[in-house]
């Protein structure tokens, strides 16, 4: 995991200029909407850059990010596999769009209001 971290920043760095205000980012985004209705998940994102995906069981998929100035890039690692996942965000910074890889349909996640655990 640490290599597809080191590639991933690197990516990102040499495109982006100056730092990027990530503050809200940090917290719970909730799935809002999937046109294939695959089972609820949330994406919890922490300060330090850490991110887990939580699946509706309870599973967490842990991983990392980076924000880069038209999207949120993260690397999850599941059963010793690294996968690169692109999240696009409105300028207010109130919606994550996915594009999914099967339809290329887009999913849409919404930020969590107040504190507590993130759960789906």
């Amino acid at each position: 995991m640490r290599r597809a971290a080191a590639i991933l920043a690197g990516l990102l760095l040499a495109g982006s200029a100056g730092a990027i205000d990530a503050q809200w980012i940090t917290g719970c985004w909730r799935l809002a909407y999937d046109p294939e209705d695959r089972p609820s998940d949330a994406l919890e994102f922490r300060a330090d850059g850490d991110v887990d995906n939580v699946w509706a069981d309870g599973t967490r998929v842990p991983g990392f990010y980076v924000v880069a100035p038209d999207m949120v890039k993260a690397v999850f690692t599941r059963n010793g596999r690294d996968v690169i996942t692109v999240f696009h965000y409105d300028s207010a910074h109130t919606e994550l769009r996915i594009v999914t890889s099967r339809t290329g349909r887009e999913s849409v996640y919404r930020k969590k209001a107040g504190e507590g655990p993130c759960r789906p």
